[in-house]
């Protein structure tokens, strides 16, 4: 089977055509990679916009363009079409170090400037399998921010979470951000997820 990037975790679907059903799944959507991993060795499809992709025995075979005929039968044929995909061998097997933070940096890549800025991250964490997937104004104007999490390999794991020091309290909340439960300021807070779990953090600050 192969891993294809899902929002919020991934999905295995098999690289046989044994069967109609297998058949069925010559084209699976991705998000930002496919990784068809051994234990200890794999490689990985890496892509910024195209989410159609076949992964067929050993073949990857990721598709760049696609011709519509309906609404717009004209829609694709006029223009440049540029691509950004990668592709990453990697030691080991399937991992946020291995595959995930490599799919990040190509599809947010960093922003180089002039000039020098000192400041504290909004959000420490120390599991590199929990990713830090948004960083947003609360909806009820609070002073505060939300920070949406989800552990990423399909794994339990706990991890250890940092606020600035202008943090006054750290909540965790509903995707509604309605609180669920105060930790006040923890100087070693520690969250436990599931596999695939979704947490969303409110921190207020001064």
């Amino acid at each position: 089977f192969a891993r294809y990037e899902i929002q919020f975790g991934c999905v295995k679907r098999p690289t046989t055509r044994n069967n109609s059903v297998e058949q069925a799944k010559f084209e699976v959507c991705n998000h930002k990679y496919t990784d068809l991993s051994e234990p200890r060795y794999g490689v990985a499809m890496l892509n910024d916009c195209k989410y159609g992709i076949s992964v067929k025995d050993g073949s990857i075979q990721l598709s760049l363009h696609k011709g519509g005929r309906h609404p717009d039968y004209k829609g694709d044929k006029d223009g440049i079409h540029r691509c950004v995909y990668a592709f990453q061998p990697h030691v080991g097997g399937f991992g946020a170090e291995n595959v995930i933070e490599p799919a990040y940096m190509l599809n947010v890549p960093v922003l180089v400037a002039d000039g020098k800025l000192d400041y504290q991250p909004l959000i420490g964490i120390t599991a590199p399998n929990v990713i830090v997937e948004a960083v947003k104004p609360c909806e009820d104007a609070e002073k505060a921010y939300i920070v949406r999490l989800y552990e990423a390999e399909g794994s339990m794991t706990e991890t250890a979470v940092a606020a600035p020091a202008a943090a006054v309290e750290i909540l965790e909340t509903d995707m509604l951000e309605q609180a669920k439960e105060s930790f006040g300021k923890p100087d070693n807070l520690k969250l436990s997820f599931r596999p695939f779990e979704i947490k969303t953090l409110k921190i207020k600050y001064e």
